[in-house]
Order: C-alpha cells, then structure tokens, then sequence
C-alpha cells in the first residue's frame, strides 16, 4: 500500500484501519516513500523523482522475496504522485492479482513546482497559489520536514525518459484495477481518463467524499473489500 504524498502508512493506511481490515484477508505491504514517515528525508531533489521512487517499491518486493506473479500483494497507488501507476509500469509482471488506485489526475510539473515554492516560503503569507498554500499548511499543521517534501514534489522528471509512465505497459496488464475517489475531490479529479489506462478498470466515486476524507471513508473501505472479493 502507497501513501499519498505528504502523508505515511501510518497516516494512511494504519490509523484509518485500512491495514487491520485488509489483513484479514490478504498480506498487506506497506511502507514509507523516501522523504516521508520513518524514511530517509533527503532534501536534495536529486534523490527523488519517479524513476527512484518507482523503484524503491520494486526493491522492497525484492528484498521480501515476493515471487514475482505472486497472487497475494495490493498495490495502491494515490493519486497524487501517482507512484503505485510508476510502479506498475516499472514491474508489470509483479502486480498480476490485485490492485486499486485512487483519483483521476497527476499533479502537473507546473503544479509540483508550485508546491515546492510554497513548501519553501519563508512567509507563507506570500503563497497566491491556492492548492500550493493548502499543502503548506497541511505540512506544518503535522509536523513534516518542509524541505525534505520540497525536494520530493520539486524533483525534475519532465526530462528524464525513465521517468515516464509507460501507459503501453499499463494497458497491457491484465489485472483489475478499482479507482476510486470522492465527488468533492478537486486534488484527484475526474477518475474516468485514468480508467482509460487499462484494460479492466472499475471506477467508483463516493458522494460527499473529497482528498483528505475518502482514505478514512467506511465507503471506501467496504469498496475496497468488495473489489478484492471479485478477484480470483
């Protein structure tokens, strides 16, 4: 299970009781991205990007010795940084069972950079930009390296050809895939064009649900459950 950003499986996955409930039925994985929770918080920029992140998620299967084609991961990916999608298009052969994602859009380089600005602001009284300023106040109000974010959403990856998201390999893969997100979701979006991704997506969008209440929504929960369920 992958957090979203700024957040950590604690966060998440954990304290909303995801994990407990999704344990019951399958192994459940999940960890802290670089710059995030217990992880390491590099505040060099260069430490960070998809390509790295994506494979740090390889790794840790690896490092589990999780067989590949194994039937008993769950993958999630949130939509902000879109890491668990980076993952899939990294290892498609390692996520033939189960999956689900949340949201329908990627936060744009424009945006990230943005963001990365605001989480540097020395008065974040001068911070314009409205969905910037909420993350800045999101991250102080818990706690979180500024820096260490900074560097993590300001990361170069427009450039980089490793980086991209491989949409021919995801379309590729077999295995079902549930997006869901919240009607009042204004960070994830429209989850339709994400679902145009792959080849068997199911999408679901909680009425009333927005970016910060879906992870800790008894909707999304019982979603979840109901999608594993229908999974060989």
């Amino acid at each position: 299970m992958i957090h979203g950003f700024g957040s950590s499986a604690e966060e998440h996955w954990v304290k909303t009781g995801m994990v407990e409930r999704i344990a019951r039925r399958c192994r459940v994985i999940a960890y802290d991205a670089r710059g995030h929770g217990h992880s390491d918080k590099p505040h060099d920029p260069s430490m960070y990007g998809l390509a790295k992140m994506r494979a740090d998620a390889v790794r840790l299967l690896d490092h589990l010795k999780i067989a590949r084609g194994a039937d008993d991961r769950l993958l999630d990916g949130r939509a902000n940084h879109a890491r668990g999608l980076d993952a899939r298009s990294a290892a498609p052969e390692r996520d033939r069972a189960r999956g689900y994602g949340e949201g329908g859009q990627i936060v744009t380089p424009g945006q990230r950079h943005r963001i990365a600005a605001a989480l540097l602001a020395e008065d974040p009284a001068v911070i314009e930009d409205v969905l910037a300023r909420r993350f800045r106040r999101g991250a102080e109000r818990n706690g979180k390296d500024l820096r260490a974010l900074a560097a993590c959403i300001g990361a170069e990856e427009t450039t980089d050809a490793e980086s991209a998201l491989d949409y021919d390999t995801l379309r590729r893969a077999s295995s079902p895939v549930l997006i869901a997100t919240g009607d009042k979701d204004t960070i994830a979006g429209d989850p339709r064009p994400l679902a145009g991704w792959f080849r068997d997506a199911r999408v679901v969008v909680l009425d009333g649900a927005d970016h910060v209440t879906t992870p800790t929504d008894p909707r999304f929960h019982q979603v979840v459950e109901d999608f594993l369920a229908t999974v060989p």
